[in-house]
């Protein structure tokens, strides 16, 4: 079964600083484990604050994050903020 993962959490360099390396940097595990990215953005209030949409097979979002929170946090996602919420 497919399970869409929201994420809302704070980074501490600059949205497109992230953006880039999120786009770069972590897209080849992404695509090796099949997590397709629906969206990715950056609040309008709070330039501090984004939010990422994957879609994957059951448990394999939770799965990445915990095998690569190390380069999540140094491409600048403070991982401690992170809200991921399930969806089915």
């Amino acid at each position: 079964m497919l399970e869409t993962t929201v994420c809302k959490f704070d980074v501490n360099v600059p949205y497109d600083e992230w953006v880039k390396k999120f786009d770069i940097d972590e897209a080849p595990a992404r695509s090796a484990k099949g997590i397709k990215l629906i969206s990715r953005g950056v609040s309008k209030d709070n330039p501090e604050k984004a939010i990422v949409v994957l879609q994957a097979l059951e448990g394999v979002s939770g799965k990445n994050i915990q095998e690569n929170i190390e380069i999540f946090k140094k491409n600048g996602a403070v991982m401690s903020t992170a809200k991921p919420i399930l969806w089915s």
